[in-house]
């Protein structure tokens, strides 16, 4: 329910009159998030209106990492089509391969272009406790 909460809050912070008017009130809004990200990012999406086609996958490299130049090009892709993106999920260790997105990558092109940055570290985030792999969490 997190990822959902942090989907909600982002449209918020962007796009307050959604909460009086709804979802009319806003663009046609996008999120990216990776392909082998919690399912529950594309079910947020369906649950809050954006619609899963408007959830778009990212590709991964041979470790299950989002590569970041996909997303910055996904992001323009969208623009260009007239969509508004809003959302970008991370994963900090993901179910299908335990993998870490690059989270300092991704937050420089998401400051780049405005976009939230949601940090998913359900199964990952416990290393913040680790001195020896919360760099895995930089960013």
């Amino acid at each position: 329910i997190s990822n959902m909460y942090s989907v909600m809050i982002a449209r918020y912070k962007y796009f307050p009159e959604v909460k009086t008017k709804g979802m009319s009130a806003a663009p046609r809004l996008v999120l990216f998030t990776s392909e082998h990200s919690h399912y529950s990012i594309k079910k947020a999406g369906a649950a809050l209106g954006f619609g899963t086609d408007n959830v778009i996958l990212l590709s991964t490299d041979e470790r299950g990492r989002v590569i970041p130049a996909d997303l910055e090009a996904k992001i323009l892709d969208a623009k260009q089509k007239g969509y508004v993106p809003l959302f970008v999920n991370a994963t900090a260790g993901s179910t299908v391969y335990g993998a870490f997105d690059p989270i300092n990558e991704i937050a420089d092109i998401c400051e780049k272009y405005n976009l939230w940055l949601h940090v998913d570290g359900a199964w990952g985030g416990g290393l913040l406790m680790s001195r020896k792999h919360r760099h895995k969490l930089n960013g």
